[in-house]
Formats: structure tokens, C-alpha cells, sequence
């Protein structure tokens, strides 16, 4: 019996051959394609395996900045250096290409300039979403230093921002604004100038004029020497300090500015005393609490009537600039220098 059995050999299945088909009752899983998360949109975005052309492109115009990144913070908890930027100028805008702005022009309609800052605010009016086909510039002296680019959930809010700083330039004279955020990239203008582009921080942008500083400083009514020097402080932070927000010390002396609070104290007693403003310092400072970057911001005063019988005074208060946006630590403190 065992002699009319034949024994099978099962050949292997070759490889170039499709495998089978799963069982009925088991369903079929798709490939799932490659995904990265966009936080500025919150879409998930298919990542492609190799890059097309168009984006070659874009990563050539874009590279990322050249200004050296900041040792002391990273974004967003992921270990990426970020650098802080705390920088102050006048608001301007762009349109990168000659198409873009052909397009808005054709967009505002027949004898339309958008380059007439109150046509293009009348059209962003009834178009604000077009604020976003714009970049908006922050300049010193009429040079353009960084773009503004709102992004994230509220980013609507900041490019409303930004055509109401444009507005009260003006309208109400503002002179100068305040740029809190971090550096991401940059972007050629329709100059070819490339500058950095500045990711804002809303909760402490602002915008102001010298002479409502003044009256917030010294009153309503204030006298010809108050006036004159919280305006020489102003200025010289303006003009002959100006930076470009990068370093600690420049964010640190570029909040003193904006900080009216400080400025206030200081200047009421310096006008009281007859005082007038001689040097403007920042040093390390020796105290700072866990996880901060603070730095002391001098203020030094004379009396021009008795230079050489009275001793100059000093006036110092202490600036946290680990945030995107400086605070103040501490009190004012003053003592008499020879």
C-alpha cells in the first residue's frame, strides 16, 4: 500500500511575483503617506518622498537667516535655537514682485496706487484679507530691517495690527513702533534687498509719538526743560543708539524705551532736581532669578548750572530679556557718582 503513494514537491513561488490577496474577512490597510504638522495652519501636510521643482525653488529664495541664532532660548521646546528680536522703526510694506503688485493694483481698480499708503488702506478696509499678500516692513531711516510676517491662529489679528499702526502713522503722527518676536527666515523685496523676517509677538507690539510720551512722562502742561529731556532721551535712543533689537543689551535699552512706567520715575525726579540726562549704559546684571537673562539699564544725570559742585546722579533699573517680550524686575534704584 505504501508503494502506491507519491510524494508532492512544492516548488518556491517566485519572487517577482505578486503576493496573494489577504483572506475576505481581513480588511485592507492603505499605505499611509509620509505627513509632517504645520503649526501655523494646524493641517496635517503630505510630506513627498522626493522634492518637485517649484519647491526647489522656494527653498533657494527662502535660506534660512543669516543673523546668528541666540544661545539662551529655544522654540517651542523642540531644541531648534530661536533668535529673539526686540526691534523699533517706522512701518512700512512691500510687495516682493512687480506681479503682485500689478495684481493689487488691478484689484483696487481703474487709477488706483497701492503705493499710496491711504489707497491701499481704504482697499485692505474692504479687503483685509489681502493684508496678507503684502510684506510688511519695519525701517530705520528709510532702510528696510526686517519683513513682519503674522502668523498662527491669530494672525488675522496681527496684520490688523499692522494696518493700524500704518493708519496712525498717518493720521496721528506715530512715530516710531515696537516689534517683539523671533527671526524665522528671509525674504527678497522688490529692491532685492533680502532682510530677516520677524514671526510678531502681539502682546507687546505698540506704537506712540514723542510728544505723548512727554505727557505721559510730565503732564498735561508740561514745563519747556521736562519737555526737553525726556525728549533728548528719546532721541538719542532713536538715533544715536539705534540697533537692531538683537543682542540682550539692545532689547533690554530698546524696552527702556517703550517702557513709560520706569521712564516716568526716573524723569520726575531728574526735572525736579534740575537734572538733564548724560550717558545711557547696560551691564550684566550681578542678580537675576533662575531661568533669566537680566541686565541693568543706567541712566546717568548732570546739572548743567553746577557741573563741578554737584555729583552726578545714577538711576538703574533691571531688565528679564529670556522672554520674546523684556519686563522689568525690581524697582528703580539711584545714588550720587562723582
Amino acid at each position: 500500500m505504501s508503494e502506491n503513494v507519491e510524494v508532492a514537491t512544492v516548488q518556491p513561488a517566485p519572487t517577482n511575483e505578486a503576493k496573494p490577496p489577504p483572506p475576505p474577512n481581513q480588511p485592507q490597510v492603505p499605505a499611509v503617506q509620509a505627513a509632517t504638522y504645520s503649526a501655523s495652519s494646524a493641517e496635517v501636510i503630505p510630506q513627498a518622498t522626493e522634492p518637485q521643482g517649484s519647491l526647489l525653488k522656494v527653498q533657494e529664495q527662502i535660506n534660512p537667516s543669516a543673523i546668528s541664532p541666540a544661545e539662551c532660548s529655544c522654540e517651542g521646546g523642540s531644541g531648534a535655537p530661536a533668535q529673539l528680536v526686540y526691534a523699533l522703526g517706522e512701518l512700512g510694506y512691500d510687495f516682493s514682485t512687480e506681479a503682485r503688485r500689478d495684481s493689487i493694483q488691478q484689484h483696487m481698480g481703474e487709477g488706483a496706487n497701492p503705493q499710496v499708503p491711504q489707497q491701499l488702506l481704504a482697499y485692505l478696509d474692504e479687503n483685509p484679507w489681502d493684508a496678507a499678500a503684502i510684506t510688511w516692513t519695519l525701517s530705520l531711516d528709510a532702510t528696510p530691517i526686517y519683513a513682519i510676517l503674522p502668523q498662527g491662529a491669530y494672525a488675522a489679528q496681527g496684520y490688523e495690527r499692522l494696518r493700524q499702526f500704518l493708519r496712525e502713522q498717518l493720521e496721528e503722527g506715530v512715530e516710531r513702533i515696537s516689534v517683539p518676536g523671533v527671526i524665522m527666515g528671509q525674504v527678497m523685496l522688490m529692491s532685492g534687498q533680502v532682510v530677516p523676517v520677524i514671526l510678531p509677538t502681539l502682546r507687546c507690539m505698540y506704537s506712540w509719538t514723542t510728544s505723548a510720551l512727554i505727557e505721559a512722562v510730565c503732564g498735561s502742561s508740561p514745563n519747556e526743560s521736562a519737555t526737553q529731556g525726556v525728549a533728548n532721551f528719546l532721541e538719542r535712543i532713536y538715533y544715536e543708539l539705534r540697533n537692531l533689537g538683537i543682542t540682550p543689551q539692545e532689547r533690554a535699552i530698546n524696552y527702556s524705551a517703550t517702557n513709560a512706567l520706569n521712564v516716568e520715575r526716573i524723569f520726575e525726579s531728574a526735572i525736579r532736581e534740575e537734572m538733564d540726562l548724560d550717558t545711557i549704559e547696560v551691564e550684566p546684571s550681578p542678580l537675576c532669578r533662575p531661568d533669566s537673562e537680566c541686565w541693568d539699564v543706567k541712566l546717568t544725570f548732570f546739572n548743567p548750572q553746577r557741573v563741578f559742585e554737584q555729583a552726578r546722579k545714577v538711576y538703574r533699573f533691571t531688565v528679564d530679556v529670556s522672554d520674546v517680550c523684556p519686563v522689568s524686575v525690581g524697582r528703580v534704584r539711584s545714588w550720587f557718582v562723582r
